[in-house]
């Protein structure tokens, strides 16, 4: 049996939710599949943390795609956790963002 990986939001996730979800209100159907993506691939991360690529800028980070969002996370093997950081637009400067 595959060992289960806990999996915690930071807080910079939360906001960046609330950013986006803000921000997609007048498109509901875009937010809907948008979100509907991200909760799909986040559900996985229990069982498979390392299923999604790693990020060539920041190593440390994997990124799960969902249109034109990305969500970044780390995986802490010797913890069993996966942190999930921060959902970003695809054309910010990702980096900088990452340093927040």
């Amino acid at each position: 049996m595959a060992t289960m990986y806990r999996v915690e939001y930071i807080s910079t996730f939360h906001a960046d939710v609330l950013t986006v979800a803000e921000f997609l209100e007048e498109y509901p159907k875009k937010a809907a599949r948008i979100f509907a993506t991200i909760d799909n691939a986040l559900r996985n991360l229990a069982k498979w943390p390392e299923m999604y690529p790693v990020y060539h800028d920041i190593p440390a980070f994997r990124f799960i795609v969902a249109e034109d969002y990305l969500v970044f996370y780390k995986v802490k093997n010797q913890e069993k956790l996966v942190e999930v950081h921060r959902l970003l637009h695809g054309r910010m400067d990702v980096p900088t963002h990452m340093q927040d």
